[in-house]
């Protein structure tokens, strides 16, 4: 899996795993980590599947249709993938911040809700997870900041809302912030992020 790993300058013990939107690659949230938190280590992850020439985490029949066989296998892939590179690059997973846009929102949502993981945090930036594929994880030390755009069609406030309750029907703490926006990242969600990665450390 093609990955980006950029060390930080021992001020924060944080580190920052980064999971573009369709078509993106493991450098596009890399402005989002500054404002979030500038001191921590970032690790950003490319999807290995295409759709069309677009890259993707994991595929989809439709815009609400995952492909569940695919999202189970890359979502096991991506995991394992966390853990191999916290040994690799010798960061802490319970000081892990998973940062997703859109189709990265929803694989970190599905590694979240499946796997036993043991990262502090979350920023789900326009998720939309249309998966049944949900276990009976504990996630009582997972804190997750959900973004979504009001005007946003293709994952939608709602679409934020159900996953919220997922999340916190497994013990998580979860909030959602609100833009005006459509499906793009706002500029203000990155410094949501920011606020509330400072009240969690």
């Amino acid at each position: 899996m093609k990955r980006i790993f950029i060390k930080g300058n021992g001020k924060s013990d944080i580190t920052l795993i980064l999971l573009h939107g369709t078509g993106g690659r493991e450098t596009d949230l890399l402005h989002i980590a500054a404002t979030v938190d500038q001191n921590a280590n970032v690790l950003g992850y490319r999807g290995e599947v295409l759709e069309g020439e677009q890259t993707r985490f994991f595929e989809r029949l439709n815009l609400r249709t995952f492909n569940e066989d695919s999202l189970k296998r890359e979502s096991e892939k991506l995991f394992n993938q966390i853990v191999a590179d916290s040994q690799e690059f010798g960061f802490d997973l319970t000081r892990v911040v998973i940062i997703g846009y859109s189709n990265g929102a929803n694989i970190a949502a599905h590694m979240l809700l499946n796997h036993k993981t043991k990262y502090l945090g979350a920023m789900l930036m326009h998720p939309g997870y249309f998966s049944e594929q949900v276990s009976n994880v504990d996630l009582s030390q997972l804190n997750v900041l959900l973004t979504a755009g009001a005007r946003d069609t293709l994952t939608t406030a709602g679409e934020a809302f159900k996953l919220k309750q997922l999340l916190e029907a497994r013990g998580a703490k979860a909030e959602i912030k609100l833009t005006d926006g459509g499906h793009e990242i706002d500029q203000m969600e990155s410094m949501e992020g920011h606020v509330w990665l400072l009240g969690i450390k």
